[in-house]
């Protein structure tokens, strides 16, 4: 089997940041490093465009990928689709969504199946068992990568896709921005107006209900009197800002609590905390957030929702607790911030973990190694 460079079509519908443009960008940024050539697919608009042109891909903003009954869209896709594949002849195809993966499964089939056609599954969202969604994931799709291994278990057991086509690659994160540094921490702190004896648990997450936000709120109001120099830093932004900061307003942890909103600095932000809490309900597969803070040596605290366990082992690199309660969450707070000696262990075996499993690096390797075999099936399935 050849090792020659790959040139991939990265599809994404995505207008502005989140965790799969990081992925993408993340990814695309590896790859060129790897010396493959990489073009980002995106909406017109879409944020996927600047970086593109920061980490050295092309840009091809030329798609709706609106889904649903809109004709005009789908003409415009699969047109733009088909025109890129005859005129640059990628070796793969890689969706990232619903709308872009149906966009070039069908094109794709059209023009005799040319090219071989990756999907990564980034959520823990259910997929229908129906007649459409087994013709584009087992015919129309050579190969499927899951953000986590919990979610693909999960697929590997419908009906709508084959185990055998299926793998499994946790997302990688840049361990050099996130090493340990005391200058950065003091920085900081103090820009954030902590004393050198506050204990800061920090959640760096969208504030929408899957992050469970709500649960650490509560959790900090039972701890809040034993504790006196427990601060939390809230770092994000979404719909329930305005009910969070009611929330702790009402629970009397308002003073100690510290919303910083959306920031693009979050490698320093993240040497303020001395703990890292990921108190997930839904959607979480293989958080960057975690194992950034891993890599900083921050000692972790997830639930036990999705891909989390999967990135923390329980009593090693932190402490897992039940999704959706709060006592069992009060209680490992309790324990890291009582126990500086265990908080630099946990802290120093989180970045061991992360530099042996979650860099960069080994994220795109394995991604390679994936394309690699979805082009052997691919010749396969053709012949």
């Amino acid at each position: 089997m050849t090792r020659d460079p790959l040139h991939v079509l990265i599809t994404d519908p995505h207008l502005q940041g989140g965790g799969q443009v990081r992925y993408i960008a993340n990814l695309g940024r590896a790859l060129v490093q790897a010396g493959h050539r990489v073009t980002l697919g995106c909406r017109t608009g879409s944020v996927l465009e600047g970086t593109a042109a920061a980490i050295g891909a092309a840009a091809l903003p030329v798609f709706q990928f609106r889904g649903g009954l809109r004709p005009a869209s789908w003409r415009n896709d699969l047109g733009q689709i088909r025109r890129f594949v005859q005129e640059s002849r990628p070796d793969i195809l890689h969706a990232n969504l619903s709308q872009d993966h149906w966009a070039c499964g069908i094109a794709n089939r059209f023009m005799g199946s040319p090219v071989c056609v990756v999907r990564t599954r980034h959520n823990t969202y259910a997929v229908r068992d129906s007649a459409a969604n087994r013709i584009l994931n087992r015919d129309w799709t050579d190969y499927q990568i899951v953000v986590c291994d919990t979610v693909r278990q999960t697929l590997a057991g419908q009906r709508a896709f084959d185990p055998s086509r299926l793998c499994s690659i946790h997302n990688g994160v840049d361990a050099s921005d996130y090493a340990p540094d005391s200058d950065a921490r003091a920085r900081a702190r103090a820009e954030f107006g902590y004393a050198p004896d506050d204990v800061v648990v920090g959640i760096a997450a969208r504030l929408v209900k899957a992050k469970g936000h709500e649960f650490l709120f509560r959790t900090l109001a039972i701890l809040h009197r034993d504790f006196p120099v427990l601060r939390c830093l809230v770092l994000g932004q979404g719909e329930l800002e305005a009910s969070l900061k009611t929330m702790a307003a009402e629970l009397g942890i308002a003073p100690a609590v510290r919303f910083a909103g959306f920031r693009d600095d979050m490698a320093i932000c993240t040497q303020a905390f001395d703990i890292g809490v990921q108190p997930s309900i839904d959607c979480d597969t293989s958080s960057f957030s975690l194992k950034e803070q891993m890599a900083c040596e921050k000692p972790v605290i997830a639930s036990d929702y999705g891909g989390l366990v999967e990135i923390v082992d329980d009593g090693i690199e932190g402490l897992v607790v039940a999704q959706g309660t709060v006592e069992p969450l009060a209680n490992a707070i309790r324990r890291l911030a009582s126990d500086k000696g265990l908080r630099e262990r946990m802290g120093k075996a989180g970045r061991v973990r992360v530099l042996r499993e979650f860099t960069l690096g080994v994220f795109a390797s394995r991604t390679v190694e994936a394309y690699r075999r979805a082009l052997e099936l691919h010749r396969e399935r053709r012949a």
